[in-house]
C-alpha cells in the first residue's frame, strides 16, 4: 500500500518548491530526515516471542535544539515502515510550521497489530521500547516528545510516562511531566486531547464553509471512511448542535453502513464496540464497501483510515463537494490534481488533522509550567477549545487566502505556506 510513497512525496515537494522558487538547499533539507533510529528488542506478540524493531524518525527541527523538541505520534500498526514514518515525519514538520507551533517533525512506531496482543503484551512492548529510547535521551521535554497515534492511546502514553519515572530519569529531566503528551487526565493529561484531531477537523470544516461561502439546501451530509479514534470521534461529534452535520455513512477496513436519511451514530458505535465491526448491524443502515463509501454522493467526505485511499484510480469517482483529509496522506498527489481539476475542495491533512498536535502543544506547555494547572476541568477544557478554535480557523483562513492568491488548490497552498515558514526559520537557524 505504501510502495513509492516517499518518492511521490519528494516529487510533490519539488513541484511545489519550483512553483514558489524555493532555493535548492530547502528542498534538499526537506527531502531527507535528520536522523533515523532503529531499536531492537524481544517481546511476546500474540503468545509468541518475536524480535521487534522500534523506529523513530527525526525529520527537521527549524527551532533551536535544546529549547524546542521534535514532536511525533507513536504508531503501532502492521503497515509501519521506515519509508512511511519518514513521510509522516515530513508531514509533521509541515503541520507544525503551518500552525505556528514550536516543534520539529518526527514519527515513531512498531510494525505490530495491537489487536493481536494482550494488554500485558502491549504494556511490555511499550516499556521495552521506552527503555531503548531512553538510551538516546528520549523521551525528553526539550528533545523529543512522543504522543499517541494509530494503534496507541492515553494508556500507552501513560506506560511510556511511567517507564521514564521507574528508570529514575525524572530526577535528571526538568519539567519531567512534559516527556510525553496524550496521557490520561488523572496522570497529568489535558482535557480534550482524546478527540482533538476530530474536533479540530470539524471546527475547521465549519469555518471553511463560512469563508468559502458554500450553501447547502439542508444539513450538510458527511461520509466517513475509518472508525478509529479520528473517524469514530468525527462521527460522534458531527451531529452536535455546534457542527450540525448529518452523517450518512461510516466504515472500517471491513466495510460499513449507509443511510441517506442519517445514521444513529451512538447506536452504531455501541454495536461496533461490542462486535468489533459493522457486520450484522441492521438497525437503520445498508451495508456498503469502502469503495462504495468513497464514491457516495455526499457534501463532505472524510477519509480517516490509512494512507493512499483516494488515488489516481478512484479520484474520478469521488462525488463529494469537500474532502477533508482526516488521515495523513489519505489522498495521493495524483488524486489531489484530479480533485482540483474537478473543482472538489480537498483540505489536506497538514491542515485538516493538525488539531491533535495543537492540543499536544497545549498539553506540553501546561506540563512545562507555561500555564498554571487548574483543578477545574471545565475551565481547562474551555481554554483548550478556545485555543484549538483560534488556531484551526487561522490555518484554514491562511490556506484559503493563499489558494486564491496563487490560483491553486488548497493542498498546494497549504504546502507552500508551510515551506515558506520552514525556509524562514531554517535561514535564521543556519544563516543560509
Amino acid at each position: 500500500m505504501n510502495d513509492g510513497i516517499l518518492s511521490k512525496k519528494i516529487a510533490e515537494m519539488k513541484k511545489i518548491g519550483a512553483h514558489m522558487n524555493a532555493p535548492e538547499w530547502l528542498i534538499e533539507a526537506l527531502a531527507t530526515p535528520k536522523r533515523v533510529s532503529k531499536m531492537q528488542f524481544r517481546s511476546s506478540v500474540g503468545g509468541k516471542m518475536e524480535t521487534l524493531t522500534a523506529i523513530r524518525v527525526h525529520h527537521r527541527n527549524p527551532h533551536p535544539t535544546g529549547a524546542r523538541p521534535y514532536k511525533d505520534g507513536t504508531r503501532f500498526h502492521p503497515g509501519v515502515t521506515e519509508e512511511l514514518l519518514t513521510v509522516l515525519a515530513m508531514d509533521m514538520t509541515e503541520k507544525c510550521a503551518l500552525a505556528g507551533l514550536p516543534f520539529g517533525g518526527a514519527k515513531g512506531g512498531i510494525a505490530i497489530d495491537p489487536s493481536a496482543c494482550s494488554e500485558i503484551e502491549l504494556r511490555h512492548i511499550t516499556e521495552k521500547m521506552t527503555m531503548e529510547m531512553l538510551k538516546e535521551n528520549i523521551p525528553h521535554p526539550d528533545i523529543d516528545v512522543p504522543g499517541p497515534d494509530m494503534g496507541t492511546n492515553a494508556t500507552v502514553m501513560y506506560w511510556m510516562y511511567n517507564t521514564v519515572a521507574l528508570m529514575n530519569h525524572f530526577r535528571n529531566i526538568p519539567n519531567a511531566t512534559a516527556v510525553v503528551t496524550g496521557k490520561p487526565i488523572e496522570n497529568d493529561g489535558i482535557p480534550g486531547r482524546e478527540n482533538a484531531t476530530s474536533n479540530g477537523l470539524l471546527i475547521q470544516l465549519k469555518e471553511f464553509i463560512r469563508i468559502a461561502k458554500l450553501k447547502f439546501k439542508e444539513r450538510p451530509t458527511m461520509a466517513i471512511q475509518g472508525f478509529g479514534n479520528v473517524g469514530g470521534n468525527v462521527a460522534l461529534l458531527a451531529n452536535e448542535k455546534k457542527f450540525n452535520f448529518k452523517v450518512i455513512a461510516v466504515s472500517d477496513g471491513k466495510g460499513g453502513i449507509y443511510n441517506p436519511k442519517g445514521l444513529n451514530i451512538p447506536d452504531a458505535k455501541a454495536w461496533y464496540d461490542t462486535h468489533g465491526g459493522f457486520k450484522g448491524y441492521a438497525r437503520g443502515g445498508d451495508h456498503i464497501t469502502n469503495a462504495e463509501l468513497l464514491a457516495l454522493k455526499t457534501d463532505i467526505l472524510v477519509p480517516a483510515a490509512i494512507e493512499n485511499q483516494i488515488t489516481g484510480a478512484n479520484a474520478h469517482a469521488i462525488n463529494a463537494k469537500i474532502v477533508s483529509e482526516g488521515a495523513n496522506e489519505a489522498i495521493t498527489p495524483e488524486a489531489n490534481e484530479i480533485l482540483a481539476e474537478r473543482r472538489i475542495a480537498a483540505i489536506p491533512g497538514i491542515a485538516a488533522n493538525v488539531g491533535g498536535v495543537v492540543v499536544s502543544y497545549l498539553d506540553w506547555r501546561r506540563n512545562r509550567g507555561d500555564r498554571r494547572h487548574s483543578v477545574d476541568l471545565e475551565e481547562e477544557h474551555a481554554w483548550v477549545e478556545m485555543e484549538l478554535t483560534k488556531i484551526m480557523h487561522s490555518v484554514i483562513r491562511n490556506v484559503y487566502a493563499k489558494s486564491k492568491q496563487e490560483k491553486c488548490s488548497l493542498s498546494q497552498a497549504a504546502h507552500m505556506l508551510a515551506m515558506e515558514t520552514i525556509q524562514t526559520l531554517l535561514k535564521r537557524k543556519y544563516s543560509v
